[in-house]
């Protein structure tokens, strides 16, 4: 065993060699020689032909700018994987053959999809094997026959079992895709439970970066990965700052990954172009991007899970859903915390997108955050991007199981019990006025309702009473104010008229209770 060097950064480290020629432009392995590019390397060449009987491993970063020619087939050229990484290559022509492992950890799901063209369901046996089917919200397991081939492109879930083949590695074995790549099976069906979510997979040799290069024809904008029970997202259509959801820092996905896009509009349509395709950076190189606009992320932890849920606030967004920023919540696993957010649309929202002015805009300024999951569960809720707003404006998150107001401003962490069979839909998160100093020192009211309560806010240190009259001039209620948010509740749908006074300051306010 020796290196050697070519060029001056590129080290390829040669096993068992019989016969190898290595030019300027082109790297030959021919008479049966035998050849490894080791973890960490990097090796580019011009053109590379493996001759009949030869055999390359590569476990680095192989970049062939020219032609790649095999004439060893699938044991000529292997591409391994391991648990902690996975060989690279990338090239453009057609028409070559290699062997693509995939390193799958037991007793989990995994996403994955076919590194290579015309295999079947036969390369996971003794490997659970199940699809997801759009149109009716189902997956549907794969046993027999072994035949059945799985696609290119096309997304899968796998469950390797300790006692059938514990940590496992899947041998592929067939033609590597290069070039652009369409995806034309992709289905948007009105009434599924999850209409529109489709499973699809990178199909290369290489990682692909979800960008903007992508062709995307009534598809959002986020592409989701499953990891350990929890999704993670990236949008790279959104500004730089904000464009990650729940943790995912990149739009990367790894050779024979599976990932999820959601078709919101009928016949969809996708395109990875070549141009996409790169050797994965090293994820510690990347460099902390702050956000450009006003946003906040709620990150609910519990039972070693995380989830998070993102209220964001954009120059050109839609009050309605926006096909290409906002995020509708795919559920994670049950033990895992589930928080989203539920505005006037209906649906439930991982990512909100909000326009830019809607804080100012909104009377009231709350938006509904749903909250799930399975077994009885010690939770905590962390609000981050506090700072990216108006320091002067108060966010406040509503308990309504519990009947509590806690300021995020002065604390970003509220902690509460939760179990299943819980109202899902049990906090808000009141966006409240925008005030400067001086109007908080001259002890300013604010008086506002949203579906049955009204919510007097009071200044800091200052108490007072309200009194709530019906439009016949009856008083409906007498309640003491304290510092911050008093929330009190109506029985019937009408008008009313709200007193508030302290003890330098009145307001009165109309209102609208709707049950």
């Amino acid at each position: 065993m020796y290196t050697k060097k070519i060029f001056t950064i590129l080290v390829v480290e040669f096993l068992l060699i019989i016969q190898i020629s290595i030019g300027q432009d082109a790297f030959y392995l021919v008479n049966g020689g035998r050849a490894t590019i080791s973890a960490g390397t990097v090796f580019t060449v011009n053109d590379l032909d493996i001759g009949a009987g030869s055999q390359l491993v590569n476990r680095g970063n192989l970049t062939v700018n020219g032609v790649l020619a095999n004439d060893a087939g699938t044991p000529g050229l292997i591409l391994k994987a391991d648990t902690s990484g996975y060989g690279s290559l990338m090239h453009n022509n057609t028409g070559v053959y290699a062997t693509v492992e995939q390193y799958l950890t037991s007793e989990r799901w995994h996403l994955v999809s076919p590194p290579v063209l015309e295999e079947t369901i036969e390369v996971y046996l003794n490997i659970y094997l199940k699809e997801w089917e759009e149109p009716t919200a189902n997956w549907h397991y794969w046993v027999q026959p072994l035949s059945t081939p799985i696609n290119a492109m096309r997304g899968y879930a796998t469950w390797a079992v300790d006692s059938l083949t514990g940590n496992t590695t899947v041998d592929f074995e067939g033609e590597l895709v290069s070039g652009n790549i369409g995806n034309i099976n992709l289905t948007h069906t009105e009434g599924s439970d999850y209409v529109g979510w489709n499973l699809v997979g990178n199909p290369y040799p290489s990682a692909v970066e979800w960008n903007t290069d992508w062709l995307i024809t009534g598809l959002n904008g986020w592409a989701i990965v499953y990891e350990n029970g929890t999704n993670k997202g990236w949008n790279p259509w959104l500004p730089e700052g904000d464009r990650s959801f729940n943790g995912k820092t990149d739009g990367w996905i790894a050779p024979g990954q599976g990932f999820w896009v959601h078709a919101l509009e009928d016949d969809p349509y996708m395109l990875i172009p070549q141009s996409a395709r790169q050797h994965q950076p090293v994820p510690f190189l990347k460099e902390q991007v702050d956000s450009e606009c006003e946003s906040i992320h709620l990150t609910a932890t519990a039972n070693n899970f995380s989830d998070e849920t993102v209220i964001l606030f954009l120059e050109g967004a839609e009050l309605g859903f926006d096909i290409l920023y906002d995020l509708e919540k795919h559920m994670n696993v049950s033990e895992s915390p589930n928080i989203y957010s539920l505005p006037a649309t209906g649906k439930k929202h991982a990512v909100n997108v909000l326009p830019a002015d809607w804080i100012e805009t909104s009377e009231p300024a709350i938006v509904p955050i749903g909250f799930e999951i399975g077994p009885q569960s010690s939770c905590v809720l962390t609000a981050t991007g506090i700072e990216s707003f108006d320091p002067n404006l108060t966010i406040m998150l509503e308990d309504k199981k519990e009947d509590v107001f806690h300021n995020l401003c002065y604390d970003p962490e509220y902690t509460f019990e939760a179990t299943e069979g819980d109202d899902p839909d049990r906090f808000l998160l009141h966006f409240g006025d925008l005030t400067d100093i001086d109007e908080l020192q001259s002890s300013v009211i604010s008086i506002y309702s949203f579906k049955d309560n009204i919510y007097i806010s009071m200044p800091a240190n200052n108490h007072g009473y309200a009194i709530i009259y019906d439009m016949q001039g009856r008083v409906i209620s007498e309640t003491i104010l304290h510092a911050d948010l008093t929330k009190i509740k109506i029985d019937r749908t009408g008008y009313y008229v709200v007193k508030a006074q302290s003890i330098d300051n009145v307001c009165i306010q109309n209102v609208f209770i709707k049950h």
